[in-house]
C-alpha cells in the first residue's frame, strides 16, 4: 500500500482544502519511498501492507517537509534523520516480513 497524499497530509496536520503544497507533499512520499526502498533493499507490497513501512514514509516526508531550508538557526543539523527513524529503517531492513526490492 502506497502512502496516499491525504495520508501524507493527514499526518503533517495540514486541511484538505489548503492544496498550496500538494505537489512538494505528493514528490516527498514518492522521495521517501524510493528512499526507504533503497535504504533497506526492501518493499511494502500489497500482500504485506505493512503499516510501519507506511508510518517510516510518512516520518520521512514530515521530516523534509518542516526541514526544507538549507540553514536553520535551531540547534543541530536539519539533515539529520531523527534517532526514531533510523531505528525503524534498521528493523525494516533486517526483517524478513519484508520482500526483497
Amino acid at each position: 500500500m502506497a502512502v496516499t497524499l491525504a495520508q501524507a497530509k493527514n499526518y503533517l496536520k495540514i486541511d484538505n482544502d489548503i492544496t498550496d503544497d500538494d505537489e512538494l507533499v505528493t514528490g516527498l512520499i514518492s522521495a521517501a519511498s524510493d528512499y526507504v526502498c533503497r535504504t533497506t533493499g526492501k518493499v511494502n507490497t500489497d500482500d504485506n501492507n505493512s503499516q510501519l513501512y507506511d508510518l517510516c514514509i510518512k516520518m520521512i516526508v514530515a521530516h523534509w517537509y518542516e526541514n526544507r531550508a538549507v540553514y536553520s538557526q535551531k540547534p543541530g543539523s536539519i539533515s539529520v534523520i531523527p534517532h526514531t527513524l533510523t531505528a525503524l529503517l534498521i528493523h525494516i531492513a533486517q526483517c524478513s516480513d519484508y520482500p526483497e526490492a
